[in-house]
């Protein structure tokens, strides 16, 4: 009976291509059902279906897609590439070519620029473009997946790639989750694998789900440092490697087919048939000898068939290993903080949370921008504890705060007599530390281009060296990295690596300063004050001048600040309880300055209660020679003395234009004197202007 499979794409114009692809590996053995989130049809999609194909994991609708899914264990995220012909032909381009990078959005715009990074296409120099983004008009090649209706029409040459294709990863789990064992076999697909760019790493995953391919799992066990042992559901021997016959005394053609029981006992007595069907480790003794055993049952379609037993030698060094991991936990190598300790409900923060959540669902690496102060390790943490990686490490390093060669021993570790000075035994490094969860490198602007080049190795190979070691550790960490400079800049300066800048730049994330986030700061504000064990309260002056501050130093500048509100011991802070950096004390001559009744009444009429700072205005543009913005006049203004803010300078200009007396232009422009307001800056300035100056 054909298996019900479910396809959800981003545009409607890739379903054809992929629905065609899936039915030229696997025909009628799937009943295959296209949706697209551009069709807007998904929600109409079945929830009994054997497998979902999520191809549109950077829509805005991705969440809303996989809550419709019942069982999350039934779902495919693919991983596209492309063919290698194609690859072949952009190699030709020569070192220092632009060339824009045309995709339907900017999220699958960079994810295009990092697989051809990763496929070496590194000559030639990409510009992202995609619906509503602007170009470089002088740019004249476009390289796009299949997307050319998007192409500017100042381009003269495009070459379209095609849709990218499935990789051999991503057929293998499809495969693998809907039994078809067969599927490694089969012509079509070993075709298919040589005809790509990139044929992928997960091949053996597939392979041990067929236990009657006995040359494959021969091959497998072979190639590891294991020993493995095979038992069936009757408790009989059905595979066994080299390692496992030197291990246990046996004999691998007299043990296959025989009783577990009669040729182990020594290990049957320490096992139980419940043992056998759940996935435990533990440390068991063989004469005299200690033993890593995994216990790794195997179920077919829902029913328990039996088990492998994988045995490794408890050498110290991992023993000390072991020690060190159990004291991990202890190091601070967790996650405090989740989305909910974001305080903040700005429109900006709002948003940036909503892709975050949304990104921390997936294992691409994260790039977090944003200013110091805005929260970026928040960020962090919060985006561990939201992925399936919650319950597993998550480690921290400022890559500013130590030397070169510091932080690569930090990083990976170093054997014993790496360097001078290096540890008896060696050291673990946090990518051993980090195995399975999350590394976060904070102001990674600040590693070397040496330290880039090994850190790109990770990332593409999942794979290291500790220093002065000769042995390869595999390594499965998800990279979170944090800058508060422009890379993108970096990169054109030469200082950090462009390939490295697209591996990291998979999901970015920009977190907004605090100035952008509105009324933000009070809330933040009243969380840090629960947090000092104190309370008060801000006068509405005291909240103008606030959000009209800059915040250079966002959250942690603000945080200075409840302290030294709180040690001034006030319920209530007016603007004068502030800090002076903040208000500088206005002038006694321009809060006790009442004009005399000369010139236009309206004027004091709507200058009522804040006359210096009209009379102030009036005079500062009747001296300018050109419009002035109200950034200027603000700072002006606070350089008087003034308590002002930007919002009440906008406010006064907008009166004293519908009086006639200002002119208020858009853009650069600013504001200048009309001839009206010339007239009155004329009369003013004999018989007001020198009492306020």
């Amino acid at each position: 009976m054909a298996k019900t499979v479910v396809l959800i794409t981003q545009a409607a114009s890739t379903c054809p291509t992929y629905a065609q692809r899936l039915h030229q590996f696997f025909g009628s053995s799937i009943a295959l059902k296209t949706f697209s989130v551009e069709a807007g049809d998904f929600p109409r999609m079945p929830t009994d279906a054997d497998l979902y194909i999520i191809a549109a994991t950077s829509s805005d609708a991705f969440a809303q897609i996989s809550a419709l899914i019942p069982d999350k264990e039934h779902v495919v995220t693919p991983s596209l590439t492309f063919f290698k012909k194609e690859i072949d032909a952009l190699r030709q381009f020569p070192r220092g070519t632009q060339a824009m990078l045309v995709n339907l959005s900017v999220q699958m715009a960079y994810e295009s620029i990092a697989e051809l990074n990763y496929l070496g296409i590194t000559q030639i120099e990409f510009i992202p473009v995609y619906p509503g983004s602007s170009y470089p008009p002088d740019v004249t090649l476009a390289i796009t997946p299949g997307e050319s209706r998007y192409v500017p029409p100042t381009v003269l040459q495009v070459i379209d790639l095609g849709p990218r294709v499935f990789t051999t990863d991503t057929l293998l789990k499809i495969a693998l989750k809907l039994g078809f064992t067969w599927f490694p076999k089969s012509a079509e697909f070993c075709s298919y694998a040589e005809s790509l760019a990139h044929q992928g790493q997960s091949l053996a995953a597939l392979w041990r789900a067929n236990l009657k391919a006995e040359s494959y799992l021969d091959i497998l066990m072979g190639t590891l440092e294991t020993g493995i042992l095979g038992i069936d559901v009757n408790s009989c021997c059905f595979a066994v490697n080299d390692l496992a016959e030197s291990m246990l005394g046996l004999k691998k053609k007299e043990s296959i087919g025989q009783s577990f029981h009669v040729l182990c006992p020594a290990l049957s007595r320490q096992l139980t048939e419940r043992d056998c069907r759940h996935k435990t480790s533990r440390l068991i003794q063989l004469k005299g000898t200690y033993f890593n055993l995994t216990i790794a049952p195997v179920d077919w379609q829902g029913e328990y068939i039996g088990c492998f037993l994988l045995l490794q030698r408890f050498t110290a060094e991992e023993e000390r290993q072991q020690q060190f991991r159990l004291q991990m936990y202890h190091r601070g190598y967790q996650s405090k903080y989740t989305f909910d300790d974001i305080i903040g409900q700005s429109d900006a923060i709002l948003r940036t949370k909503q892709i975050a959540a949304r990104m921390a669902a997936t294992d691409s690496a994260i790039l977090l921008t944003g200013e110091s102060g805005t929260g970026k390790e928040l960020f962090a943490h919060s985006i561990h504890n939201a992925s399936r990686r919650r319950d597993l490490p998550f480690v921290a390093i400022n890559c500013a705060a130590l030397s070169d060669s510091l932080l690569e021993s930090e990083l990976f570790g170093y054997d014993e007599g790496a360097f001078t000075g290096a540890r008896k035994g060696g050291k673990l490094g946090l990518f051993e530390y980090a195995h399975r969860g999350t590394l976060f490198l904070d102001e990674i602007e600040a590693m070397s281009q040496t330290l880039q080049i090994k850190l790109l190795r990770v990332l593409q190979e999942k794979e290291f060296m500790r220093m002065g070691g000769n042995c390869i550790i595999p390594t499965d960490v998800r990279i979170i990295a944090a800058s508060n400079e422009d890379l993108l800049e970096r990169v054109r300066q030469g200082t950090f690596r462009k390939d490295l800048y697209y591996r990291l730049n998979t999901l970015p994330i920009s977190i907004p300063p605090l100035r952008d986030r509105g009324d933000d700061l009070f809330l933040i504000a009243a969380h840090l004050m629960d947090r000092a064990g104190t309370h008060f309260t801000f006068s509405p002056a005291a909240q103008a001048i606030l959000r009209s501050y800059r915040w250079d130093g966002n959250v942690r500048e603000l945080s200075n600040l409840v302290e030294y509100l709180f040690i001034l011991g006030k319920e209530r802070v007016d603007s004068g309880d502030l800090p002076g950096y903040l208000c500088p004390s206005a002038l006694p001559a321009r809060e006790q300055f009442t004009p005399k009744p000369s010139g236009d009444p309206a004027f004091w009429q709507a200058a009522q209660g804040r006359e210096p700072l009209f009379c102030f205005l009036l005079q500062t543009l009747g001296g300018a020679d050109q419009g002035m913005g109200r950034g200027t006049l603000l700072s002006g203004a606070l350089k008087e003395g003034f308590r002002t803010t930007e919002q009440e300078i906008r406010d006064i200009l907008l009166t004293l234009n519908r009086l006639g007396l200002v002119t208020v232009s858009r853009g650069r422009g600013g504001s200048r004197l009309s001839q009206r307001g010339h007239a009155l800056y004329q009369e003013l300035a004999q018989s007001v202007f020198p009492k306020i100056g």
